[in-house]
């Protein structure tokens, strides 16, 4: 059997007194691996440099997760990589001494196969009853997904791709597994991430490439009616990239197959 994770570079069993295991004391990255190479490696990078130094642990070396990539995926299959990185191991107690040091895990598993008319027909998105409560600090992606474990039990039909995420004072915050956009006319308005919610990677690339096509990108407040006034709905994330909403609640949007803000980004992040 081929070795599916590492620790520290190398296959070892992980500790039940690391604080990943024990608090949830830490942070993670989800990316895609295309000919034994990570993709938006740079900007993966960057969200767990700035992740591990917003709750306090040093992070990794670049080369030292860029070596785990190349020791555990050998293959040019497309395949998903997710690095963790735990702040270290500890005796029982939140307390923890000063010279603890990091532990990063590189998990590989298999490219999830979404459907073809997800693409081409758009996806229904259910609205979660579960509020969002502010997170400490916001923006990061740490270990403490409870919340969205929570909010995913809410429905068992295959026909919703995700659902969307509302603060307690009824604010779009993002879905359980993905960034969420909406488009009026030329103006492009996703969730601002201030006190919950995380930044995901393909978020910070699609308002990015947004810029460059003539679009005017804000991150603003806004509710669920708001969102339902929209011309276009987009979520996002590192696996899938850009999908298109054709339904939420009892608005629909009929794919655009021209002048759509979908094609245009599908295209640039795929290139």
């Amino acid at each position: 059997m081929s070795k599916q994770f590492l620790i520290n570079g190398k296959f070892k069993n992980i500790s039940p007194f690391d604080r990943a295991f024990q608090y949830g004391d830490g942070i993670f990255r989800t990316f895609v691996v295309e000919n034994k190479k990570p993709r938006h490696w740079k900007y993966h990078y960057k969200k767990i440099v700035e992740d591990c130094l917003a709750i306090k642990i040093k992070p990794p070396k670049e080369k030292e997760l860029l070596s785990d990539i190349h020791s555990l995926f050998k293959t040019n299959k497309k395949a998903v990589g997710k690095i963790i990185i735990s702040r270290g191991i500890s005796e029982r107690g939140y307390k923890f001494n000063k010279d603890i040091l990091h532990n990063r895990f590189l998990i590989k598993t298999k490219m999830p196969s979404y459907p073809k008319a997800s693409f081409k027909s758009g996806v229904n998105l259910f609205v979660c009853k579960h509020k969002l409560n502010p997170s400490i600090p916001s923006g990061v992606k740490h270990l403490n997904r409870l919340e969205n474990i929570v909010a995913r039990q809410e429905w068992t039909s295959d026909q919703y791709a995700d659902g969307i995420l509302l603060d307690h004072d009824g604010h779009v915050i993002e879905c359980i597994s993905s960034n969420i956009f909406m488009r009026i006319g030329k103006i492009i308005y996703t969730p601002k991430i201030s006190h919950v919610g995380i930044k995901g990677v393909t978020r910070g690339l699609v308002i990015q490439i947004s810029d460059q096509l003539g679009f005017k990108v804000k991150e603003v407040t806004f509710n669920l009616n708001k969102l339902l006034e929209a011309d276009e709905v987009l979520i996002t994330n590192s696996l899938f990239g850009v999908m298109q909403v054709k339904k939420i609640k009892n608005r629909s949007w009929q794919h655009q197959e021209s002048a759509s803000l979908f094609n245009q980004l599908l295209e640039n992040l795929n290139s």
